[in-house]
């Protein structure tokens, strides 16, 4: 077992598959007992950083995941199992889509292409159109996420359909507190402002990340 303490840069940088197995339950979180106070808490860090822009910043703590290596052949992506944790890991997922979409959409580009790796994987390293995705949830929640995270911006909420869908309106919430935060000071700020939110979501969240190694399968031996 390897255990270590991750930003959602370290976590998601690299091409993989995070999948939630069939058995888990779907995603449940909701505005007000989560996707709220996360928000929350990247905007107070935020806020931080701009207010001290030289200082050093404490991450802000999310809590703990716990994956499980898939033995994969030489060559292919790399697949982890989701043991605990899908629904932090699915959060930041939405968060992270939807932020990178309104920093398109106010031309804040590089801040833009910087978060664009946590969500996409790369073209070369995906077999199936799905591999796109960082994170695989279960059956149940696959045609909304799917919807909602394979949308070009700038959105059409009502255009992606899976209304009232947990996954689209998560996204919808942070798209639309981002849009308002990063507008709050005018026109003048929003890059300094864009700069400083992805800062946050990339390097100041950290997560105590457990990855358990593959199953081994036993061994057979033939009696003699």
């Amino acid at each position: 077992m390897e255990t270590q303490v991750r930003s959602p840069q370290m976590v998601f940088m690299q091409p993989q598959r995070l999948v939630v197995p069939l058995f888990q339950r779907p995603y449940v979180w909701n505005e007000e007992n989560q996707w709220e106070p996360l928000w929350n808490d990247v905007v107070r860090v935020a806020d931080r950083v701009l207010n001290q822009p030289f200082e050093k910043h404490h991450p802000h703590f999310l809590g703990a995941v716990v994956l499980q290596q898939v033995q994969k052949q030489t060559g292919q992506m790399q697949e982890r199992t989701i043991i605990d944790g899908q629904q932090r890991l699915t959060t930041l997922q939405l968060l992270l889509d939807a932020l990178h979409a309104e920093l398109l959409s106010v031309q804040a580009l590089p801040p833009a292409m910087r978060i664009e790796p946590l969500v996409t994987n790369a073209e070369p390293f995906c077999q199936r159109p799905e591999d796109r995705f960082k994170v695989w949830p279960t059956n149940r929640d696959r045609p909304a996420f799917n919807a909602i995270m394979g949308a070009k911006p700038p959105i059409d909420y009502n255009a992606v359909g899976h209304r009232g869908e947990r996954m689209v309106e998560a996204h919808r919430f942070f798209s639309e507190q981002a849009r308002e935060w990063l507008s709050l000071n005018g026109p003048e700020a929003i890059q300094l402002r864009a700069a400083a939110i992805e800062t946050v979501v990339r390097e100041l969240m950290q997560m105590v990340v457990l990855i358990l190694q593959p199953t081994r399968t036993p061994r057979k031996f033939s009696r003699r």
